[in-house]
């Protein structure tokens, strides 16, 4: 940016210096002056300087731009609003098809909120760190199998099904830790390349329901499950991603979006099943599975630190086959321990109303 401002004062000085009047030149204040020569000595000159608008909150550096615009050097957001969230677990009919022998699909609508910080440090580097928190709402759980009866594998033969309306979500937890670096393009926009690390923690617990089964026949028996706790379902998903963000602002509007792509890393699942005989665990071991998310952002600003704005996001963990073992809740031992047969899934999507601070 220098050199172009260097270039454009250099054209400038040769055409105005022809029409010019001769004066005597005013060196005071140099550091050498005299001997019928002028000497620029620079020593002791800083190399920081800047050539800024005093009127713009943007200057130019070349060695802090965190001072960029000083009403962005922490960025603080919170929000409240709704999210549905669903889960299905599998146990697949081969070792590497998308068959399943039994799918539970676990739903949830819920009240959720949200916090994130960004914090920008010395040469544009950047810390971000978001939680996202859910519970109670509107669950239920359904629990499909394909066995003997089934004519096929398709969704609509299976020949077991169980539903669970009084399914309660236990909680959401989500939450991640970016470092990044912002890159201006202009006073406009911002984009952020980065990399971190997250977490995702969401448990359900399925009581009572309906059941219709294949016994004698197909779907011949059908009847009610106890109202106690019959199946209780856990994720557990650290992940790692890398992640680009943009950010734009046009007067008092901005709009903000960010992408995601990244793999669980030795997720786990467990599923416990209290009215099987004898009572058992399930547990899943998810290794690796593929991540993506985006998110954007629309918001207000009310004055140069205050602004509101709604917000959308969303987030798939993709299946993988999974080694499994199947454990006696009663007395831990084993009971079977199958490679690539288990399978989980996560989907989720919010939409959030919230408050942004700048400092």
């Amino acid at each position: 940016m220098f050199r172009q401002f260097s270039i454009v004062l250099a054209g400038a000085s040769g055409l105005l210096l022809p029409v010019l009047p001769v004066s005597a030149a005013d060196y005071r204040g140099c550091d050498t002056c005299g001997g019928g020569e002028y000497v620029v000595d620079y020593s002791g000159k800083s190399s920081d300087s800047a050539v800024y608008d005093p009127d713009s909150q943007y200057f130019m550096s070349d060695v802090d731009q965190t001072a960029a615009d000083p009403n962005q050097n922490v960025v603080l957001r919170g929000s409240i609003g709704y999210a549905s969230i669903t889960a299905n677990e599998h146990v697949y009919a081969g070792g590497s098809g998308t068959q399943n022998l039994s799918l539970l699909v676990w739903q949830s609508s819920a009240p959720m909120a949200n916090v994130d910080v960004k914090l920008r440090l010395p040469g544009a580097w950047t810390i971000q760190g978001h939680i996202d928190a859910a519970l109670l709402g509107k669950s239920s759980m359904t629990d499909y199998d394909w066995t003997s009866f089934s004519p096929s594998y398709a969704m609509d033969d299976w020949d077991h099904r169980s539903i669970s309306p009084n399914t309660s979500l236990d909680w959401f937890l989500r939450g991640d830790v970016a470092v990044g670096r912002d890159l201006p393009i202009s006073d406009a926009l911002t984009l952020n390349v980065n990399g971190g690390v997250g977490y995702t923690d969401v448990q359900w617990t399925a009581k009572g329901g309906t059941y219709i089964y294949s016994t004698a026949g197909f779907r011949d028996t059908s009847g009610t499950i106890p109202d106690v706790p019959a199946v209780r379902y856990r994720q557990q998903l650290p992940t790692g991603f890398i992640g680009i963000d943009a950010a734009v602002e046009d007067g008092p509007w901005s709009f903000d979006t960010s992408a995601k792509a990244g793999l669980t890393v030795y997720g786990i699942s467990t599923d416990h099943h209290y009215l099987r005989s004898p009572p058992m665990v399930i547990t899943d071991q998810l290794g690796w599975g593929q991540v993506l998310s985006a998110d954007a952002r629309l918001g207000f600003a009310v004055n140069d630190h205050l602004s509101a704005y709604l917000e959308g996001s969303y987030q798939k963990v993709f299946a993988g086959h999974t080694v499994s073992d199947y454990t006696n809740m009663n007395t831990g031992a084993s009971l079977l321990h199958y490679t690539n047969i288990g399978g989980a899934e996560l989907d989720t999507a919010t939409i959030s109303a919230g408050i942004k601070g700048k400092f």
